[in-house]
């Protein structure tokens, strides 16, 4: 197993460069906007925009939701597409078993876009906060290292919870576009609960993505079993 682990991971390879460098971008974008935003918004004394904790996790929660459909798209052509209409049959067919490479598939997808968002979460929060000392756009502290590695890894485990629960639609209603309109509309679900919890308290959205995580880690083994007593006319 480990072998083909290595093997799909290698055929992912091309696409963690990508993901990382677009979650990089996307997550300067969104931190300095709502901060410049903050920054120049003089309608408001308590303006929320000007607290360091608010703009991390509403930058995190739009990066989070770009990427989360961005990521279903990838997964649907490598993931969805090789278990709807006639590509199920030819991949049933490797010798396999069904529920080992599922399971293999999977996994190698989760370990790339994971490692991919946490370096480009990090790199851009830290950036961000260096520049933050230098130039400094909020009227708070630039968010502590424990909160910044929170939010990392909460927004990362959202991303996706939202994108393999979105592939599993589509894979048991046999559609690639059945997949992106589920990922649309659990982004809007996850968006509000992320972005709500994260300004309360970060260690909630982190609990919250971990039980998401265990949720699809579930739905995942039950998929897998599924597919391994599929028949195929």
């Amino acid at each position: 197993m480990m072998r083909n682990l290595h093997f799909e991971i290698s055929r992912l390879s091309k696409f963690f460069g990508s993901l990382n460098l677009t979650t990089m971008v996307l997550q300067l974008l969104f931190l300095y906007f709502f901060a410049l935003v903050g920054r120049f918004d003089r309608s408001d004394d308590s303006n929320i925009l000007t607290h360091s904790n608010v703009i991390l996790a509403l930058a995190t929660t739009g990066t989070m939701c770009a990427l989360a459909i961005y990521g279903t798209v990838v997964a649907c052509q490598i993931l969805v597409g090789n278990y709807v209409g006639t590509n199920k049959s030819q991949t049933y067919l490797l010798p396999v078993g069904r529920k080992s490479l599922f399971y293999t598939k999977l996994a190698a997808f989760s370990l790339v876009v994971a490692s991919a968002m946490i370096v480009g979460l990090f790199i851009a929060d830290l950036v961000f906060n260096i520049l933050e000392f230098l130039f400094q756009l909020m009227t708070e502290q630039p968010t502590g290292i424990l909160d910044l590695l929170t939010s990392v890894f909460a927004g990362t485990f959202l991303t996706i919870a939202i994108i393999l629960l979105s592939s599993f639609i589509g894979i048991k209603l046999n559609g690639k576009v059945k997949s992106m309109i589920a990922s649309i509309v659990l982004v809007i679900l996850f968006s509000n609960l992320a972005a709500i919890t994260m300004m309360a308290s970060k260690f909630i959205t982190l609990i919250v993505a971990v039980v998401s995580m265990v949720i699809v880690i579930l739905v995942g083994l039950t998929m897998g079993n599924g597919i391994e007593n599929d028949e195929v006319l």
